[in-house]
This record gives C-alpha cells, sequence and structure tokens, in this order.
C-alpha cells in the first residue's frame, strides 16, 4: 500500500485517518518504518509499522464496489437475535473489534433494527454509537458527504430494507 501525505485511510478501530507522514525510528536497536496517521474525529496520533500494517487493518476508503457490499448488509433480513442479552451483546462487541465495516454494518443493522422494534439496553445504545461513528465517517467521504446524510441514508436503507434511498439522494461511490 502506498501512502501520500494527506492521504485518507481508515483504521479498524478508530475510523478515518489522515496521513501526516512516514518515519523511521530506531526501536531497540532496528531501525522500523512507520507511517504517521492523525484521526480526523478527535485529533489523535497514531503510528503503525508499515510491515505490520495488514496485521492492524489499516485500508483505504471503501469503493464503489465496497459500498455495494456494505448497502447490501444494511439492507439484508436480520437473522434472529440471541435471546440471552449478555451472549447478544457480547457477540456484537466482538463482531465490533474484528474493525471488518461488513460485519460492523451487520451489528449496526441488527441494532438499529432492534432499537426501532423493542429499544435498547444502555450497553446496546453504546455498541450502536461505536459501530456507527466509523461506518457512517467512511460513508460520508466515500460518496462525498456530510455525516448528517450518512447517517441518514444508512438509517433509511436499514429501516426500508432497500437502496432506493442512494438514488433518491443521487448518491455513489466518488
Amino acid at each position: 500500500m502506498q501512502f501520500t501525505v494527506g492521504q485518507t485511510v481508515i483504521h479498524p478501530h478508530h475510523g478515518p485517518a489522515e496521513v501526516r507522514g512516514l518515519v523511521t525510528r530506531t526501536v531497540k536497536g532496528r531501525r522500523i518504518d512507520y507511517v504517521d496517521l492523525v484521526v480526523t474525529a478527535n485529533a489523535m496520533a497514531v503510528s503503525v509499522p508499515l510491515a505490520s500494517l495488514a496485521e492492524v487493518g489499516i485500508r483505504t476508503v471503501a469503493c464503489a464496489a465496497q459500498l455495494a457490499d456494505l448497502t447490501t448488509v444494511l439492507c439484508a433480513e436480520s437473522p434472529p437475535a440471541e435471546p440471552q442479552w449478555a451472549r447478544r451483546v457480547k457477540g456484537q462487541r466482538i463482531e465490533l473489534a474484528t474493525g471488518d465495516p461488513l460485519r460492523i454494518a451487520a451489528v449496526v443493522r441488527d441494532l438499529i433494527r432492534r432499537r426501532d422494534e423493542r429499544g435498547l439496553s444502555l450497553a446496546e445504545k453504546d455498541l450502536l454509537q461505536e459501530g456507527v461513528a466509523p461506518l457512517v465517517a467512511e460513508v460520508a467521504i466515500a460518496v462525498r458527504s456530510d455525516e448528517e446524510d450518512a447517517l441518514a441514508v444508512l438509517e433509511a436503507m436499514v429501516a426500508e430494507r432497500s437502496d432506493d434511498v442512494l438514488q433518491r439522494r443521487g448518491l455513489v461511490a466518488a
């Protein structure tokens, strides 16, 4: 993966981040190349060894094909929910921790539907916020929209179980 200063990439746990530069540091006598990132949401600085990018999960912003996959997940039917609250929340927390946007989208979809149908516990509300924030931030960047509009589109797709809202709003990947 090639980086340029100012490029936006996605960190699996922090969401969109801007590349600030490539640096070499000496750690325990070894020279290691790092990419320095600044997280868009909170200006937190993150350094990731170039050799560990794949392991950490740093990736480029979603393209049109990846957004289509995301849309498919958001519009799909939710599987039956685990009836026991503790197991359900634990499973959702594990899915969010993967950093995989499709798995995060599935958790967000299920939590939005559960919220609209029955309401959420405080822990589930926190999980929803934790999953929605990086997902919405990436979608907003990918379709060149603001996060408020991206959230409205995401929620409409989940509620309608259809991607018609994308055509109505004229949103496509950049």
